[in-house]
């Protein structure tokens, strides 16, 4: 848009005189007075760039007066040196061609400080056609220009962090479409951005996790319960390929005016699943090597424990061949035999069965165990070397004690590793007392085994090193096994030693109906 005045409205008297005239000259006052009060920058250039009006305002943001400022050129004070020559040029442009342009730009003022100020700049015609003045309208928007900078650092600091995450980050609307992804999520995926944004995240999951997920966002959307915003889930994703893998999973929400988005953040948790079996399968070697340690320095105790079953069917199978000779068979007598012979049978059965399961390798077969129940088992296998050494058994078991959720053998095995423990610590003690305690505390369920012997020899947390004994021919494994089997079960194994002598090992394990 262009303008046209006539030269005697702007105080022109030749036109081939330039002279320093203010555009405002009909009614200075009231056109001034306008523009201030609005708070614009008004700034008058005639055709050679030289400034024929500046504002208060103007004079108010620079520090410089009219006076000192017109017949000057702006650039050559007002315009910061990076950007001089563009302010020239623009200029120019509106000389040659008349019209109106905006564009922004740096004013340093007089004290030295930087303004950004946002110009609308017009050409103003003479009555022959020819440009007699630019004027320049402009907005302080340093605060504004501020606020948008500092915006634009922490969305580039942001788009760094997202573009070079690990994880997977995937922005989702309302109903599930993907938005936005980063390099790590295209990888993860195998998908291009392109094609993954548009598809809905169901996509990436295989059943029945994709039914779940959309269910979970239309509950969440229609009553507020956060089933899945903020907290980790284990799910399975899907790739392109067809790839079905493990994911950890955590959804947070954004909300924005008449909007909300859900950013997933998606790690490959394959390899920390894999290091996991890898080590379940460790521990599991190590248990094993351990139970057959153990079995071998139980075999005379066993060996005595199924002699006498045996010994027993012998001889109550001499006595049946002896009735079996004589006229009139008792049969009473003979009845009662056959019931030792086969309760002997059943018996030893029982002992190798036991014997059987303890020294069996293999996955981890968590169930339903009771504690109580399982001390008693293991009690019976080590019957002999309690009877052996003398050893007075005390028991209190909660009565109606809440089961755990364990593999019952390896479990088992802790129990039989402390109760031998226990046993040896009292050989040379004038005392072999042994107290075996069974007890709950919020849904955790306590065992305790107070031996009377020396108590403990060094420091407890030294007990549960690798390698770590003070017996001769000890190998340092038992305990350090037991201490990892606790610990793999969500449970805690500790020690000390008695003020009265002796020493008490302890563990704890969640209740089965705790555990999720």
């Amino acid at each position: 848009m262009t303008q046209r005045i006539s030269d005697q409205g702007v105080g022109i008297t030749s036109p081939n005189k330039v002279q320093h005239t203010d555009p405002f000259a009909d009614d200075p006052k009231v056109s001034a007075s306008v523009l201030d009060v609005a708070g614009v920058f008004v700034v008058v250039l005639d055709p050679t760039g030289r400034i024929t009006y500046f504002n208060v305002t103007c004079e108010h943001a620079t520090g410089y007066t009219a006076k000192e400022m017109v017949g000057t050129y702006v650039w050559d004070k007002l315009i910061v040196p990076e950007q001089r020559q563009a302010v020239e040029n623009v200029f120019h442009d509106l000389v040659r061609q008349p019209g109106v342009q905006e564009h922004e730009n740096y004013w340093l003022t007089n004290s030295g400080k930087l303004i950004c100020i946002h110009w609308s700049n017009t050409s103003i015609l003479g009555t022959g056609g020819e440009v007699r003045w630019v004027i320049g309208t402009g907005l302080d928007i340093t605060e504004k220009k501020r606020v948008q900078n500092q915006l634009e650092e922490q969305a580039a600091k942001l788009r760094a962090v997202v573009e070079t995450a690990v994880d997977g980050i995937i922005t989702i609307d309302e109903r599930g479409i993907i938005e936005s992804v980063n390099p790590a999520a295209e990888r993860l995926f195998a998908y291009p951005a392109d094609e993954l944004i548009g598809m809905n995240i169901s996509t990436l999951m295989p059943a029945p996790y994709r039914e779940e997920h959309d269910r979970y966002i239309s509950d969440y959307l229609d009553s507020g319960d956060a089933k899945i915003i903020g907290i980790g889930r284990e799910v399975r994703g899907l790739s392109r390929d067809g790839r079905i893998f493990p994911i950890n999973l955590v959804v947070s929400e954004v909300s924005l005016p008449g909007k909300r988005l859900f950013t997933g953040i998606v790690r490959d948790i394959s390899d920390r699943q894999l290091i996991e079996k890898r080590e379940r399968q460790r521990l599991a070697e190590h248990a094993h090597a351990a139970r057959l340690a153990a079995l071998g320095e139980m075999a005379s105790g066993i060996a005595h424990e199924l002699n006498q079953p045996l010994a027993a069917i012998v001889s109550f199978a001499d006595a049946c061949r002896n009735l079996i000779d004589k006229e009139e068979i008792p049969r009473d007598i003979m009845r009662d035999a056959l019931a030792q012979i086969s309760e002997q049978g059943v018996r030893a059965g029982d002992i190798i069965r036991r014997l059987r399961q303890f020294v069996r390798t293999g996955t981890l077969d968590r169930e339903v165990v009771n504690l109580n129940a399982l001390i008693n088992d293991v009690l019976a296998m080590v019957a002999h070397e309690i009877h052996l050494n003398e050893v007075d058994v005390k028991l209190r078991l909660k009565e109606y004690l809440s089961s755990v959720w364990a593999d019952k053998l390896q479990i088992e095995q802790v129990l039989l590793n402390l109760v031998r423990n226990a046993i040896e610590a009292m050989e040379d003690s004038p005392k072999h007392g042994l107290l075996i305690e069974s007890t709950e505390d919020d849904n955790q369920m306590l065992v305790r085994i107070q031996d009377s012997g020396c108590g403990l020899e060094t420091a407890p947390e030294n007990l549960f090193k690798a390698f770590y004994t003070t017996k001769e021919k000890g190998t340092g494994l038992g305990l350090s096994i037991s201490y990892s089997i606790i610990e793999a079960h969500g449970g805690t194994l500790s020690a000390n030693s008695n003020d009265d002598g002796g020493a008490t090992f302890w563990f704890s394990l969640p209740a089965a109906d705790d555990i999720e």
